[in-house]
C-alpha cells in the first residue's frame, strides 16, 4: 500500500479491523468508516485502496453472501436479492446474481425450508388449510416466488421424511 496520511492511515485501520469480522460490501465499509468520524475524501481514498488491494469486491461479496443465505438459512431469491441491496451491492451485480438461480435450486431450498419448518413447529406434512396458509407465508417471508412455493406445498409429501 502506497505513503498515507496519518488520518488515512486511522480509516485503513479501522476499515481492515471491520473488513478482518466477515467479508464487506464497499458500501458497508464507507458506512462504518462515515459513523467513526471521518471525513468523505479520506473514506473515498481508503476504500479505493482496499479495493485495489483485493480486499473489497462487491461481486465476490454478493455470491459468497448469496450462498450463505440458500445454503444457512434456506432463503429464497427475493429476499437474498432485497438484502444484497440494502448492503449496497450495485444494481448490475445483483441482476448478475439474479441469474444464477435456477428453478431447481429454488425448488429444493424452499422444499427444505418447510421441511424445518414443519420439523421446528412439529406439524405433521399433511396441513389442514389454515396450515397451508401458515406455510406459504413463511416460504413467501423466506423470499419465495409463488409458483415455487405452490410446488413446494404440492409436493410436501415427497419432501418430508416420516
Amino acid at each position: 500500500m502506497t505513503e498515507k496520511t496519518s488520518g488515512q492511515k486511522d480509516a485503513l485501520t479501522v476499515a481492515l479491523k471491520f473488513i478482518s469480522l466477515r467479508p464487506r460490501s464497499k458500501r458497508e465499509v464507507a458506512d462504518k468508516l462515515k459513523l467513526k468520524g471521518f471525513a468523505p475524501p479520506e473514506i473515498d481514498s481508503c476504500v479505493d485502496e482496499l479495493v485495489k488491494a483485493g480486499y473489497l469486491d462487491d461481486e465476490k461479496y454478493a455470491a459468497l453472501l448469496s450462498e450463505s443465505r440458500i445454503r444457512n438459512k434456506s432463503w429464497g431469491p427475493l429476499k437474498i436479492l432485497n438484502e444484497l441491496e440494502l448492503k449496497g451491492i450495485p444494481k448490475e451485480i445483483i441482476k448478475k446474481i439474479a441469474g444464477t438461480y435456477s428453478a431447481g435450486l429454488e425448488a429444493d431450498t424452499a422444499a427444505l425450508a418447510l421441511k424445518k419448518w414443519l420439523k421446528r413447529k412439529g406439524l405433521a406434512p399433511e396441513l389442514d388449510r389454515k396450515g397451508v396458509e401458515k406455510a406459504f407465508r413463511f416460504l413467501k417471508g423466506r423470499g419465495f416466488p409463488s409458483p415455487v412455493i405452490f410446488k413446494a406445498l404440492g409436493g410436501l409429501k415427497d419432501h418430508i421424511e416420516e
